[in-house]
């Protein structure tokens, strides 16, 4: 018979992030997918130990030599870190239906992500997001990196604890946000004023954050409650949306800029 096409989660901290989520994943999202776990030669009996207190005995352990887990990962960073799942159908991502049962008041700060396309861009944003204490993130279901094992390894396994969404219109989840009593945030380098003068209760507010290089659409941005700009000191007229994405939630977080 043959087999279905697999997954390889890797690298060390999403490994163990993957690992220590699986309690809160839905079967079909968690131990049910593995179909094995790998290790680097060395690797000692306590941290042996420590992998298999998440895995039912069912599950291949097996540790190999840096050469085959090199073949295996196809030459990425694995760092010693291989999880081999069963290929996931637009991983870990829920629809819109799950966004309009799952988002309620009061659970922002709630990301928007309009079309973003890198998959390093969209890894670090997933990252920054969920250190920012950020739980739902919402995608345009087009134009937009799919949440590959690469995406995975660069948001160094925080998007195993977020709930990603994609939708074929963002405009309707912004509806529904407002039907919630949410305030909508851009952040767009033309903004009618300065962020740090900007926000009210982040537990009530969305952000969106835009393409690469075209920004937000005109018509989420004729939807946002605050069009907002990061000022800027240097040459260089705009930021990299991962950086304006931690900017903007330390704001949105933490209030106002000191004087």
């Amino acid at each position: 018979m043959e087999k279905s096409p697999v997954d390889i989660l890797f690298g060390k901290r999403n490994f163990y992030e993957f690992l220590e989520s699986l309690e809160q994943m839905m079967p079909e999202k968690g131990i049910k997918t593995i179909r094995e776990v790998i290790v680097k030669d060395g690797v000692n009996a306590e941290e042996k130990n420590r992998i298999k207190s998440y895995l039912p005995t069912s599950i291949k352990f097996t540790t190999s030599t840096t050469r085959e887990m090199d073949r295996i990962a196809g030459d990425k960073n694995h760092q010693g870190y291989i999880i081999i799942r069963t290929k996931q159908k637009a991983f870990q991502s829920l629809n819109f239906e799950n966004f309009k049962s799952n988002v309620n008041e009061g659970m922002g700060p709630i990301l928007i992500l309009d079309r973003i396309q890198d998959p390093g861009n969209l890894g670090n944003i997933l990252r920054t997001a969920e250190c920012m204490g950020v739980q739902h993130v919402l995608l345009s279901d087009r134009d937009t990196s799919p949440i590959t094992p690469v995406v995975e390894k660069v948001s160094a396994g925080a998007v195993h604890h977020l709930s990603v969404y994609r939708i074929a219109n963002l405009k309707h989840g912004i509806e529904h946000l407002k039907k919630n009593g949410y305030w909508v945030l851009a952040t767009d380098e033309e903004g009618e004023e300065e962020i740090w003068e900007t926000i009210p209760d982040s537990d009530q507010m969305a952000v969106i954050l835009g393409n690469e290089g075209e920004g937000i659409k005109r018509i989420l941005l004729e939807d946002s409650d605050y069009i907002a700009r990061i000022p800027l000191h240097g040459s260089v007229s705009s930021l990299n949306v991962v950086v304006a994405c931690g900017i903007t939630l330390d704001r949105v977080k933490n209030g106002p800029r000191l004087n």
